[in-house]
C-alpha cells in the first residue's frame, strides 16, 4: 500500500507542473531514443556481414600474384606467375586445403540489345559455386564438359542483371562479352560488398576465358577452401612452401605473390562499425546522465516548493525513510516514464527508417528501463535525503 501510495503522490505531483515534467521527460526519452537507434543499426550491420560472409563461403583464401617492382617500387602491374600447375599442387599437397579454383579474370563490356555495361570476366570452374557459395537462383552454373569444349556460356551477377535485364528472366538469352555471343545459362542472388564487386561480374569456364577470350595460358588467381579457420596458418605455412618452391624464389627474396582472407574484408568492417557504434552509444550515455541532472533539478524544486508538506508530514509522525521513498518514488517515476516514450519513440523511428527488416534489440529494451530506473535513484537521492534531514519546525514556518 505504501508504495501504491507513493506512485499516486508522485504522479499527482508530476500533474502539478506538466510543462517542467515533460520538458524532463524528453531529456530522458532522446538518450534513450537514441542508444536504440545505434544499437538496431549495429545488430542489423552485424547481421548483413554475417549473411554476407556466409554468402562469400566459408574458410576461403585468395591467391594473387604480387604487383611487380621496378627499382624497389611496387608498380600497377601484376607478375605473371601462378600456373594451373600451382594450383593443382596445393589442392594435392597441402592436408588442410580442400580444394582450389583456378581463375582469370579481365575487363569487359557486356550489351543486351540496346543496353550495355562494363563489368568483369571471370573464367573459372565449376567447383567454384561450392567453394564460394554461388549458386544460381536461376538457370544453373556450367559444367565440366562445358569447360572442356571451351563453350560460350555464362553466369551473370545481379548487377549485370539489373543493369542489361532490369527485372526479366535473362536465361536462354544470348548477350556480347567484347562482341562475342555467349548464352545466358545462370544468375547469381546479391551477394552485397567484398572484393572485386562480386555483384559486378560474369562467370565463364576458365577454358574459354583463357583461350577464347584473353588468349592466355596463366591464371590472375587462385580459391582456395580451408578446412577450418583455425587451419590458417598452416595452409598458409603449405601455399607459402609450394608456390616460393615453384616459383624458385630464394630465402632472401619476398614472396611474388599475395594471400587474402575473404571473411577479413567484412570482419575489419564489422570492427569498425562496432567502433563508431560504441562511440556514438557514450554519447547518447551522455545525454541520458544530462537528462538525470535535468532529474535532480526537478526534484530540489519541488522539494523546496513542498517544504511546509514536508514538516506536516514529519510533525504528524512520518519517518525519515518514508519522505526518502517518497522523493526517489517521483525520480524513478520520472526516469521510467521518459525511458518509456523514449522506447516508444526510437521503435517507431526504427520502423519508419529501416521498415520490414528492423531487428528489436529486445535486452537494449529491457535494460533501458533498468538504465532509467537508476537514473531516477541516483538523480533523486540527494534531493529525497535533504527533503527527509529538513528541519520540522522551519519546514512548518515556510511560505
Amino acid at each position: 500500500m505504501l508504495i501504491l501510495e507513493n506512485v499516486l503522490v508522485a504522479l499527482q505531483s508530476l500533474r502539478t507542473n506538466p510543462l517542467r515534467s515533460i520538458l524532463t521527460l524528453i531529456g530522458i526519452a532522446v538518450g534513450i531514443a537514441a542508444v536504440l537507434y545505434v544499437v538496431t543499426l549495429g545488430e542489423m550491420t552485424k547481421k548483413r556481414i554475417n549473411d554476407r560472409l556466409q554468402a562469400m563461403g566459408s574458410n576461403v583464401m585468395t591467391i594473387r600474384p604480387e604487383f611487380s617492382r621496378s627499382r624497389g617500387v611496387s608498380t600497377s602491374a601484376n607478375v605473371v606467375n601462378l600456373t594451373m600447375k600451382d594450383s593443382e599442387e596445393i589442392e594435392q599437397t597441402s592436408e588442410v586445403i580442400t580444394a582450389t579454383v583456378p581463375e582469370f579474370g579481365g575487363g569487359a563490356v557486356a550489351e543486351f540489345r540496346d543496353k550495355n555495361w562494363n563489368t568483369r570476366i571471370v573464367g573459372t570452374l565449376p567447383a567454384r559455386q561450392f567453394v564460394n557459395n554461388d549458386h544460381p537462383i536461376e538457370g544453373r552454373f556450367f559444367n565440366d564438359a562445358e569447360v572442356n569444349d571451351r563453350a560460350r556460356v555464362v553466369i551473370i551477377g545481379a548487377n549485370v542483371h539489373k543493369e542489361l535485364f532490369d527485372t526479366a528472366s535473362p536465361i536462354g538469352e544470348t548477350i556480347l562479352l567484347n562482341s562475342k555471343h555467349f548464352e545466358v545459362i545462370g544468375l547469381l542472388g546479391t551477394k552485397g560488398e567484398g572484393w572485386g564487386s562480386p555483384d559486378d561480374q560474369v562467370f565463364i569456364p576458365l577454358t574459354t576465358a583463357q583461350e577464347r577470350m584473353f588468349g592466355v595460358d596463366y591464371l590472375s588467381s587462385i580459391m582456395a577452401q580451408i578446412r577450418s579457420s583455425k587451419n590458417y596458418n598452416e595452409a598458409l605455412f603449405d601455399v607459402e612452401t609450394i608456390l616460393r618452391r615453384n616459383h624458385r624464389l630464394r630465402a632472401d627474396q619476398e614472396n611474388d605473390f599475395e594471400v587474402r582472407r575473404q571473411d577479413l574484408f567484412l570482419s575489419t568492417i564489422q570492427e569498425t562499425n562496432t567502433e563508431i557504434a560504441n562511440f556514438i552509444i557514450i554519447i547518447a550515455l551522455v545525454s541520458l546522465v544530462v537528462g538525470g541532472i535535468g532529474i535532480a533539478n526537478i526534484m530540489l524544486v519541488s522539494v523546496t516548493e513542498r517544504t511546509r508538506e514536508i514538516g506536516v508530514r514529519r510533525a504528524i509522525g512520518a519517518k525519515r525513510v518514508y519522505i526518502i521513498l517518497q522523493f526517489l518514488t517521483e525520480a524513478v517515476m520520472l526516469g521510467i516514464m521518459g525511458g518509456a516514450l523514449g522506447i516508444l519513440a526510437g521503435t517507431v523511428f526504427n520502423r519508419i527508417n529501416i521498415g520490414e527488416q528492423l531487428i528489436f534489440p529486445w535486452l537494449w529494451i529491457i535494460n533501458s528501463f533498468f538504465i532509467c530506473a537508476g537514473i531516477g535513484v541516483l538523480a533523486g537521492l540527494y534531493p529525497a535525503l535533504r527533503a527527509a534531514n529538513a528541519n520540522v519546525i522551519e519546514a512548518l514556518r515556510y511560505e
